[in-house]
């Protein structure tokens, strides 16, 4: 399967969510409401490849306006990879920071487009919301695994990115710095954090980071 996700190489296989996918690679594709498709933060523009995704779900249909599907809109957590082929998506968020730094101006129709869309859409999408809250659909089957999935690939893109968008030589520093960091640290809550800017010739490891988490009854 050759994937690409915000113009990067991405592994993946037949049968994984979009939205897996990212998480699995480190990219950059919102994951708010553990796969309900409720948020849309996980909106991505597939540009090569439809036919290798899963049809429209009937969320996707309800939230994404006709502009939007026209124009290649998924949403990550309902397109399914269906079979081999090659295909391209953009987020959301990079959309935007490439239109920031290339077509500054373009972001004011960008923001009325969705501003359109959302009008658009915002009946059928709150009506499909009640009836799935209704029939209990938006229930998780593993929230507290969801919830890890999220965070874990939010840590993970924070890590693989952040050499990247340091100026004055800082990334590099900080790409020495974590080749001399201990490679596991057992905690309480182990996350699976992959450091991918390791030095040369060291062999990758996972390093594992708690997370305090506090529960409280309602």
């Amino acid at each position: 399967m050759n994937i690409t996700i915000n113009e990067k190489a991405a592994v993946a296989a037949v049968g994984q969510k979009l939205i897996h996918v990212a998480q699995k690679n480190h990219s950059h594709v919102g994951y708010v409401c553990a796969g309900n498709g409720v948020c849309q933060t996980c909106y991505v523009t597939v540009e090569e490849g439809a036919e290798c995704l899963s049809p429209l779900s009937d969320v996707e249909k309800a939230f994404l306006s006709e502009r939007q599907i026209n124009a290649g809109g998924r949403m990550a957590c309902q397109a399914v990879l269906e079979k081999e082929g090659t295909v391209t998506i953009l987020s959301r968020p990079e959309e935007v920071r490439s239109m920031l730094f290339n077509n500054p101006l373009g972001l004011f129709s960008y923001g009325a487009d969705m501003g359109r869309d959302t009008a658009e859409k915002i009946r059928p999408g709150i009506s499909n919301l009640i009836a799935r809250i209704q029939t209990g659909e938006l229930k998780s089957e593993d929230p507290m695994g969801e919830l890890m999935k999220a965070l874990t690939g939010a840590v993970n893109l924070v890590i693989a990115t952040l050499p990247d968008n340091i100026p004055f030589g800082l990334g590099e520093q900080l790409k020495n710095l974590a080749s001399s960091l201990p490679r596991n640290l057992n905690l309480s809550l182990p996350l699976n954090i992959s450091i991918p800017f390791l030095s040369a010739g060291e062999e990758k490891k996972n390093t594992l980071i708690a997370v305090p988490v506090t529960a409280r009854k309602s």
